[in-house]
């Protein structure tokens, strides 16, 4: 693997594992309120199989109607929390356009990682939107920038496509006969408290898990591509598990 690759890498798995950012936009030249200033705004998103972010946007909000004349925009998702100096921090800036997404299980996606929204995906004015990347900022700490290209920022189509066909199975499966398994990846991977474990998200590069309200982030030793290269690392996990 190259430095380039190891780092947006390590960009994608920062961005899989947060669940808000800051949204950039272009402000519209008829805006009476702030005329060509951009804007940026504070949104929750869930990540794609692909790693690229997706939203539940308001129409009615200032930046989604930004979006909707010129559908630029950078979503700035950031790790510094513990640092005394932030600038010592990890953060990603995603580039690329935002429009909106039709996929069905894209949206079951997000409200799985923000169950809350549920109670108002269904207004009238609220849409679900992707940004499509092209190219990723990745700052690794003060001082150490990179810019990291489309090729490499999100997995290609044939990397992700069978596990995102699989994802709803997989999940059925594992939250109705392997709580057990879930229990020891939160409890011993993790390390986190709390008895009741739930999967409810799985990519080539890991697995999100909710326990109560909060959704935790569990990467995979390397990276998966279908449904039976999914089972042997829950396999693999169990052990590490019970290892500890």
């Amino acid at each position: 693997m190259t430095g380039e690759q190891t780092v947006a890498e390590e960009a994608r798995h920062l961005v899989r594992a947060g669940h808000k950012g800051v949204l950039a936009t272009n402000g519209r030249a008829d805006d009476k309120n702030a005329p060509g200033v951009p804007g940026s705004a504070l949104v929750t998103y869930a990540a794609a199989w692909d790693g690229s972010p997706v939203f539940l946007l308001s129409t009615l909000s200032h930046h989604t109607q930004n979006i909707a004349e010129d559908p630029r925009a950078s979503l700035l998702v950031e790790e510094t929390a513990g640092f005394a100096n932030p600038q010592q921090g990890p953060r990603v800036s995603m580039v690329g356009r935002v429009k909106q997404e039709m996929d069905e299980r894209l949206h079951r996606r997000f409200l799985a990682k923000h169950p809350r929204a549920a109670l108002y995906a269904g207004f009238g004015d609220f849409q679900f939107y992707r940004m499509t990347v092209e190219k990723y900022h990745s700052v690794g700490g003060f001082a150490r920038s990179v810019w990291i290209g489309k090729q490499k920022a999100v997995l290609p189509k044939a990397t992700w496509q069978n596990l995102a066909d699989a994802e709803q199975d997989i999940l059925e499966h594992m939250n109705a006969d392997h709580r057990e398994a879930l229990f020891l990846y939160g409890s011993k991977l993790l390390g986190k408290r709390g008895k009741h474990w739930s999967m409810v998200g799985v990519d080539p590069e890991g697995v999100d898990l909710q326990c109560g309200d909060t959704v935790y982030r569990l990467p995979f030793d390397s990276l998966v591509t279908n449904a039976d290269q999914c089972r042997e690392a829950f396999v693999a996990m169990v052990k590490t598990a019970r290892a500890l």
